[in-house]
């Protein structure tokens, strides 16, 4: 297995290898590398597509230490060193596209350019924290994860049975106490919008119309604030991961971001 290590972490990652441009993805909340199977198949033969997985989440492994999307972004970036990358894309859904800004902020001169799938740039607004914690304190319980599982799916997921049920199968047969971290990471993040007029490479945004974790003023609002004109492309029909339910209109878009990227 492929991994990197950067202090008490071990970060796992995919890579498709070749020569072509790289592309850093990181997965949306209870997700894993697997979200983008889609995008490896239909852009891998043309772009290197590294697909990670965060602390808390699928093949990583963590020392208990809390940490935030900045430390997200520090792995992440640590991974590309590794690799021997010295200019990516960097991109996400929802808590991969957190940390993607968040690499951008870091390493300006490094980021062709940003992929923000279901995401904003602020902080969770206070009126929505009580809800997530008490989801997510549920998660990693000890209540009856099923009922849990169908309204997390619902809502992360979208789309079909089909769609959802391989996630459900793998929940079920996880370790539900590993998002503990991941939890505190989300609902305690900075807002990064005062922030993003420093970010003047390239910004795709995109956002499934039913996405009830990313509101469509606090998305305009974040592709207002990048410091080049960014518009916000929608998916009918999807939700939180249009990525993985809509793949034909995703990579589409995709495809002619990047294609068209200055070199």
């Amino acid at each position: 297995m492929p991994y990197v290590a950067r202090g008490g972490a071990k970060i796992h990652y995919t890579d498709t290898g070749g020569d072509g441009p790289a592309v850093l993805l990181g997965h949306s909340f209870f997700m894993d590398h697997e979200s983008f199977a889609p995008q490896r198949a239909a852009l891998g033969p043309h772009y290197r597509l590294i697909c990670i997985d965060s602390r808390g989440h699928g093949l990583s492994e963590d020392d208990g230490t809390p940490f935030s999307y900045w430390d997200l972004a520090r792995d992440a970036w640590a991974v590309a060193d590794h690799l021997g990358i010295e200019r990516a894309v960097v991109g996400g859904v929802g808590h991969g596209a957190f940390t993607a800004v968040r690499m951008a902020l870091l390493a300006r001169p490094r980021s062709r350019g940003v992929i923000a799938i279901g995401s904003t740039a602020d902080a969770m607004p206070a009126r929505r924290k009580p809800g997530y914690r008490e989801v997510l304190d549920a998660w990693a319980g000890t209540a009856p994860l099923t009922p849990i599982i169908k309204m997390v799916s619902a809502l992360t997921i979208g789309g079909t049975d089909d769609d959802k049920q391989p996630w459900r199968d793998k929940w079920l047969a996880g370790d539900r106490t590993r998002l503990r971290l991941s939890t505190d990471c989300l609902i305690n993040r900075d807002s990064v919008l005062p922030l993003l007029g420093e970010i003047d490479c390239p910004a795709l945004v995109l956002r499934g119309v039913g996405d009830q974790t990313a509101d469509p003023d606090e998305v305009s609002r974040m592709a207002r604030a990048f410091g080049v004109p960014t518009t916000v492309h929608t998916i009918a029909g999807a939700a939180m991961s249009p990525n993985l339910t809509h793949p034909d209109a995703v990579n589409a878009l995709l495809r002619g971001f990047l294609d068209g990227l200055p070199d």
